[in-house]
């Protein structure tokens, strides 16, 4: 190249005229802006041979009217390497001075986008059309960055050199300069490079199906780091003729990152369409893909593969239940369900349809049914149906056990007839068993509410000897409230050993049992106070409390006082331990030689074992004052036939209660007692006599004098009569 010096200033709008000389081809590598003035005529390249012999290779080049853009290195070069060791390039940078464009490659308005990587050079291209040009750097939105020769270096060539980047540099860098008074700016944005690619997807991840002559459209998407860009391309079954069309665009709203579409689309898909599309997203040396397979059909169809059971099961309570068909189907049908013969949806909102499934929230007993799917496309008039059944298993359940709400275990009278029932219900039915747990008796020690199912179990059956008798343990089933229940009953012929009855129901879903405390008593009511006899003074006080040792416990004997209205429960003192039997505990209070002052209200309290509260029976106690003896009515005399009976009756009174005491012509006599309990006499057949009496007290004797003549005689009745009389007296 005839060129005298390395570089050049030129003035804008002169001539360029370079010819280039050599022993081989060549080629001229110009300025980008050189370049396209080819296509403005301003650009010009001749060929010829030259040098002696015409044996070299020469070219020249001409450019009219030079612009500040045409500024940069002008090359000529050999189109291979040369055999000899001649220099294989000639190479001149050339200035077009233009005073109204300092820089070569404006950027006022727009700043051009630079990528960084930090620790590496980075160069700001702020190039200048005459060498003679001072530049300053600053960067937004104050501070200036002064060349030092080594790590920002200022090149009227190339720009500003900055080695070593680091993130201080990232950001809006202006170079500036003043020419004729005038400021230029030239703007660049630097950021730090980044190839992270976050995600890459498909909107339609699955395979993708369509009608053969529709459209196709596939879209891949891409999400990156702020400073990240990539390219996008497809790779498909009609590539090589270019069957898609491709556009891409890219979504900066995101403060966080960037998002990368690249969207295919082909009209008029046709069978050689199908096969596998991927999207391949690559940013420097990352690369990712994606893919997904496109089939095409000719037309519409429905296939509905029949499941191997027609017959489901669901159970009870369960939150939710999927009916599902396994269909094929393309385009995407009308579904419907059905539950017998209606639409599922508008009998229940607890009914949803999910694809071609039938959800079914909080299943109940009432879901069970013939459930049938429509399916069909209009468009194509393909139709399909298929019906199953669903069967709901339901746990059983026991009725009884959610009615009772009895705190207190039911008390059984010794010896009664009893019937116990169980109502079940459950799907499948429920096998229905009965348990005996006996009680574990220990007399000799109280042992509060001692029956447990975990004693020793025995299966019952209208055969079985352990327990209570059993007459009858039958089992019948009927249809109550809608739903096929069963009923089973146990009925004890004689109730005389206390224990626990279980009934236990069976089905595929679980187990439920119910268990019936069967406690005997032989105290009415299961608590019950008597009083031996109300006694006079001096007399013992006698008062007996009975409760069912199963159900009651903490038994004592307290007495009542009522001082200022107010009343208080004294405890009586050297009281016995109570008497425990198979069914109930007796609790005994004595009060030797009861005074006045013994006179009350006297309760027995006991605890109730299931609630814990407190119960009181009372009973009112006064004690008599003492009264002697006295008749009240003396005896007549009576005529009896023989072989007859008769009876003679004393009334007397006193207290305490007198003893009477009979006497014939003197002669104490053996009494009987008569039904109602009163001392009587024996038959007074060929017992004529005089009869005195004489009532014994504590107090002595009462004494009375009357004559009673008892006359026998056989008939006819005799004309004499023997006239007796006696005297009775009483000891006071």
């Amino acid at each position: 190249m005839n060129a005298l010096a390395l570089a050049l200033t030129l003035t804008v709008f002169c001539f360029l005229l370079y010819d280039c000389r050599g022993g081989a081809a060549h080629a001229w590598y110009l300025p980008e802006a050189v370049n396209r003035e080819n296509q403005s005529g301003k650009l010009n390249i001749t060929k010829s041979a030259c040098g002696k012999n015409l044996k070299k290779f020469c070219s020249t080049l001409t450019l009219n009217a030079a612009q500040a853009n045409h500024t940069g290195f002008y090359s000529c070069r050999y189109l291979s390497a040369p055999a000899s060791k001649n220099k294989a390039e000639s190479t001149i940078y050339i200035f077009i001075n233009d005073t109204g464009r300092p820089f070569v490659d404006m950027r006022s308005e727009i700043p051009k986008v630079i990528n960084m990587t930090e620790g590496k050079k980075v160069v700001i291209p702020c190039r200048v059309s005459s060498p003679s040009i001072s530049v300053t750097l600053k960067k937004f939105p104050s501070g200036t960055l002064i060349p030092n020769g080594k790590r920002i270096i200022w090149d009227s060539r190339r720009g500003f050199i900055i080695h070593k980047a680091s993130y201080r540099e990232v950001g809006l860098l202006t170079c500036e300069t003043t020419v004729n008074g005038h400021l230029y700016k030239s703007n660049y944005l630097i950021i730090r490079q980044t190839n992270t690619i976050t995600d890459v997807w498909i909107s339609t991840p699955g395979p993708v199906r369509q009608l053969r002559g529709h459209t196709l459209t596939l879209n891949c998407t891409a999400t990156t780091p702020l400073n990240t860009r990539v390219e996008m391309t497809w790779s498909y079954p009609g590539g090589v003729n270019k069957r898609a069309s491709i556009r891409q665009r890219i979504d900066q709203r995101n403060p966080h990152n960037n998002v990368f579409y690249s969207i295919l689309v082909i009209d008029k898909v046709q069978k050689e369409d199908q096969g596998l599309y991927t999207c391949h997203v690559k940013s420097g040396q990352t690369l990712k893909s994606v893919n997904t397979s496109v089939h095409i059909y000719d037309k519409g169809f429905i296939t509905m593969r029949p499941q191997q059971q027609q017959a489901f099961e669901a159970v009870a309570g369960k939150r939710s239940y999927r009916l599902s068909m396994r269909v094929k189907a393309f385009p995407t049908p009308e579904v419907v369900w059905l539950k017998d013969g209606s639409l599922a949806t508008e009998k229940s909102a607890r009914y949803l349809i999910r694809g071609y499934s039938l959800i079914i929230k909080d299943v109940t007993p009432e879901d069970a049914g013939d459930y049938t799917v429509l399916l069909g496309i209009k468009q194509a008039n393909v139709f399909k149906n298929f019906t199953v059944t669903l069967i709901v298993n339901v746990k059983p359940q026991i009725y009884e056990r959610a009615v009772s709400s009895f705190p207190d275990p039911i008390l059984y009278p010794l010896g009664s007839r009893q019937i116990l029932t169980c109502t079940i219900y459950g799907v499948p039915t429920p096998a229905i068993t009965w348990f005996w747990h006996p009680c574990n008796h220990n007399h000799s020690n109280a042992r509060y509410n001692s029956c447990s199912t975990n004693e020793e179990a025995f299966i019952l059956d209208p055969d079985s000897t352990v327990g209570n008798r059993i007459e009858s343990l039958t089992q019948r089933t009927a249809i109550i409230e809608g739903k096929n229940k069963t009923s089973s009953t146990l009925v004890v012929a004689d109730a005389r050993i206390s224990g626990i009855y279980t009934c236990m129901a069976t089905n595929k879903v679980g187990t439920v049992e119910r268990n019936m405390n069967f406690y005997i008593t032989d105290v009415p009511h299961g608590f019950h106070v008597t009083l031996d006899k109300m006694p006079a003074e001096g007399e013992d006080l006698k008062l007996s409390c009975t409760v069912s040792k199963f159900l009651y416990k903490d038994i004592t004997w307290i007495l009542l006082r009522t001082v200022n209205n107010q009343t208080t429960q004294q405890s009586i003192s050297k009281q016995k331990t109570p008497v425990t039997k198979e069914h109930s505990m007796t609790f005994n209070l004595v009060i030797k030689n009861a005074s006045l002052e013994d006179s009350g209200t006297y309760a027995c309290r006991a605890r109730n074992i299931y609630t814990g509260e407190e119960i009181l029976q009372k009973k009112e106690v006064i004690i008599r004052d003492q009264e002697a003896p006295y008749l009240l009515r003396n005896l007549s005399d009576l005529t009896v036939a023989i072989s007859s009976s008769t009876t003679l009756d004393c009334h007397a009174n006193g207290v305490p209660e007198p003893q009477i005491t009979w006497f014939k012509n003197n002669h104490k006599i053996q009494q009987e007692p008569a039904p109602d309990g009163r001392p009587r006499l024996p038959s007074l057949e060929d017992c004529p006599g005089l009869w005195p009496r004489a009532p014994l007290h504590i107090l002595g004797h009462t004494a009375c004098c009357f004559l009673s003549e008892v006359r026998v005689y056989s008939q006819p009745m005799p004309r004499r009569r023997v006239r007796h009389s006696a005297v009775l007296w009483f000891h006071v």
